[in-house]
């Protein structure tokens, strides 16, 4: 399926800087000099790959050994266990301690396994129920939460944000006014682009508290990557990339619905959709199965078995391939005009359309036009990576995730195509990072 090859080959090639391009921790490597700094960055760098190699030995030695398979759902031939073959190779040459993956076929989700470890250390496997960080697949999921607001009225895209806003307002030097649709669809001009979360032992902080922090020296320091929450464009004037944006969404919807966040989400989408396996609570109240994320990222932040984002929206969604692809499913089965998937299909129908671009759906990238229509998001946090690639009327798709932040998923995306049959199909056009 050429739509789902070009697209992950883009993926891996836009992340071979430091950080991801689209995703809701995700920062890039950004060229800034500030004098007199130049022998910071020089042991910064060193400390970095330091750690780094070392926080790679024990991932590399389990990667050594025979690396485990979880029970399959679904099918289970030799098709998927070429699959699996791939799977491991890829981890042992890009160091991914787990990965897990869930594919659809006629809007079903016909195959879906776990590999590797969720904790190397203790030796404990990855299975269909281990919880991975989405990155910024959250975004996806949570532009379909307002969509079911605005279903019922209790919102709409294209009126003032302000108005659905209690205790705190979003101001702007520009006279401009900023709807839900614009931060849904990144055209409200705001920063920064994401976000690195906190220690997993952090004291909790609420959405008004992410609102109110103010970083104007990492702001600088990163261009805006990471930082303070506010407008610096003219709202409407062009794409600008922004977890900052989701994060007053965040706010609007605690507010209309009178509920935190993962509450409201749970009510909204994840019960609906039948995501059971899924939660925006920072981290999860269960947390027996949960994959710790890996790499020079984490270590470098100060370790910790993983981050915490009270920046929900953006970034906070813990989940399974197998969760995302029956929201990928109820999509597709939405926009056939099923009424009982847990998405409506006028809702489905608004989700996909492009908005902005030809690309941007409402918080879904988008692209192809009829059979070979196509809806997809890509994310990352530190110490996890997510895919999730799906047709809107060809019934196929699939969701990657791992505990590394490792972006190089085509060999797997490839083997998918080859096992599974599927024919080239023609390429969704832009990538899926954002």
């Amino acid at each position: 399926m050429r739509w789902i090859r070009q697209t992950a080959f883009m993926i891996g090639n836009a992340r071979s800087s430091t950080y991801g391009r689209a995703t809701g921790t995700e920062a890039r490597t950004t060229k800034f000099c500030v004098p007199g700094t130049h022998a910071m960055r020089i042991i910064a760098v060193i400390l970095a790959v330091s750690v780094g190699l070392c926080s790679g030995c024990q991932t590399g030695r389990a990667l050594r050994q025979t690396i485990p398979a979880s029970p399959a759902l679904g099918v289970e031939n030799e098709h998927t266990a070429r699959i699996g073959d791939v799977v491991r190779q890829l981890m042992r040459r890009e160091n991914i301690p787990g990965c897990s993956v869930a594919v659809i076929e006629h809007s079903q989700v016909v195959w879906a396994q776990g590999f590797g470890w969720r904790d190397v250390g203790r030796r404990l496997p990855v299975d269909t129920d281990t919880q991975f960080q989405a990155g910024s697949i959250s975004k996806a999921v949570t532009a379909l939460g307002v969509l079911m607001l605005e279903g019922t009225g209790q919102v709409s895209l294209d009126n003032d944000v302000n108005l659905y806003l209690k205790g705190w307002r979003l101001d702007s030097r520009f006279t401009n006014t900023i709807t839900l649709r614009q931060l849904l669809c990144h055209r409200a001009g705001m920063v920064p682009h994401g976000f690195l979360g906190y220690g997993e032992h952090a004291k909790a902080r609420s959405t008004l508290d992410v609102l109110k922090r103010r970083e104007p020296v990492v702001s600088w320091l990163t261009l805006h990557y990471l930082g303070t929450i506010k407008v610096v464009k003219p709202p409407g004037s062009g794409f600008s990339y922004s977890g900052g944006g989701y994060c007053v969404i965040q706010k609007a919807v605690e507010d209309v619905t009178g509920q935190p966040f993962e509450e409201a989400m749970d009510r909204l989408v994840l019960q609906p959709v039948g995501m059971s396996r899924s939660t925006f609570q920072q981290p999860p109240q269960d947390t027996n199965n949960i994959a710790r994320g890996y790499g020079w990222m984490m270590n470098v932040l100060g370790g910790g078995r993983w981050r915490v984002f009270p920046e929900k929206a953006p970034a906070g969604l813990w989940t399974t391939p197998k969760d995302l692809a029956r929201l990928a499913v109820a999509v597709q089965k939405a926009a056939a005009g099923m009424a009982n998937s847990g998405i409506s299909p006028a809702t489905a129908q608004e989700y996909l359309k492009p908005q902005f671009d030809e690309w941007q759906g409402v918080g879904i990238r988008v692209g192809g036009d009829g059979e070979h229509h196509a809806f997809s998001h890509a994310g990352e946090n530190p110490g996890y990576c997510g895919l999730l690639i799906a047709g809107v009327s060809d019934g196929l798709g699939y969701v990657i995730m791992t505990n590394a932040n490792k972006h190089r998923v085509t060999p797997i995306v490839q083997a998918i195509i080859d096992e599974f049959g599927w024919s080239p199909k023609p390429s969704q056009g832009k990538d899926a990072g954002q």
